[in-house]
């Protein structure tokens, strides 16, 4: 039993690490020339066609079970839209218009987000060790967007502006296929909204019009996104949940910003001072912190409640 849970430790810590490596390697293609657009298109296209013929093999009967009636093909479209496609699109833009470390520990602060929208939907005040982990989480974004030195963003206001909204749509991809998850396998929910998602995007940006110029490390790159850091993160991801609970899971997500974090200051030879990375820390903590001590927003209706499924990364399809 006990190997069996160091196991799924280990396999939730390397689809972590994969998700957050994924960031620096598209900051790598930005720095190519490839656009936010057909990185998203292309990438959740190959990666839809790849989980889909998965699903097929492992779930054939539960593949068009979405589609069988209104609700759930509206919930999914939904997803798909506000979901799948808004956080990854928002996410690469975090990491295009500033770096791979910031736009990750800004996004991390989600599940702070859904915290406050479930309080504000459940119309209710949060409680007061709530207030203490949102307090905590706002103090390490400043450390994060300052430097240290309060009076002054050490950011561009655009990264600041795409970062926070990068964690509002991760948060908004957390909660909105939670009836979906406890209804249908994640793996064939995931599989239509990367398949889905990514033929959406292609309609707005066709892969196949001005497709970047990409040297040996930006193919490499490019290999890496969409294979490491999409597919083999999520599923890497699901076969840990068959050795430890999502909770646990959840908080080896703090190995995502890590991730980022180390592999940006060994490619990119980024200097991190003393505040941001206690900024850092203090993020990741109150993450940790609300799944170890459990303060929990109130209770809200199922349709809102939190539900866990992995990005494609940052975590990413």
């Amino acid at each position: 039993m006990q190997k069996k849970r160091l196991l799924g430790i280990g396999l939730a810590m390397f689809g972590a690490c994969l998700w957050g490596v994924s960031g620096p390697a598209s900051e790598l293609l930005f720095a190519q020339g490839v656009d936010v657009a057909w990185l998203i298109s292309s990438k959740m296209l190959i990666a839809g066609v790849l989980t889909m013929l998965l699903a097929l093999v492992k779930a054939p009967q539960a593949v068009m079970a979405p589609w069988r009636n209104r609700r759930d093909a509206g919930q999914m479209v939904i997803f798909i839209l506000f979901g799948m496609i808004t956080m990854q699109f928002i996410y690469f833009k975090a990491v295009a218009v500033g770096n791979a470390p910031t736009a990750t520990i800004l996004q991390y602060l989600a599940p702070v987000v859904i915290l406050v929208l479930s309080a504000f939907m459940a119309r209710t005040l949060p409680r007061r060790q709530d207030v203490l982990i949102i307090a905590l989480a706002m103090f390490g974004t400043l450390m994060v967007v300052t430097k240290g030195h309060l009076t002054q963003l050490a950011i561009g206001p655009r990264a600041l502006f795409w970062g926070l909204l990068a964690a509002l749509a991760a948060a908004m991809y957390t909660m909105l296929p939670a009836g979906l998850l406890r209804r249908h396998s994640p793996l064939v929910v995931t599989a239509w909204a990367q398949l889905l998602g990514g033929l959406v995007m292609t309609a707005y940006r066709p892969v196949w019009q001005n497709p970047p110029h990409l040297d040996r490390t930006g193919i490499a790159a490019y290999a890496f996104v969409v294979l490491f850091g999409t597919l083999i993160a999520y599923l890497v991801y699901l076969a840990s949940l068959q050795y430890i609970s999502a909770t646990a899971a959840s908080l080896l997500d703090a190995f995502e910003p890590l991730g980022a974090t180390v592999v940006s200051v060994l490619m990119f030879h980024l200097h991190l001072g003393g505040p941001e990375l206690l900024g850092g820390a203090l993020i990741i903590a109150t993450v940790c912190l609300m799944a170890v001590a459990g303060p929990k927003a109130p209770k809200v209706k199922p349709a809102v409640a939190t539900a866990k499924i992995k990005k494609s990364r940052r975590r990413p399809a």
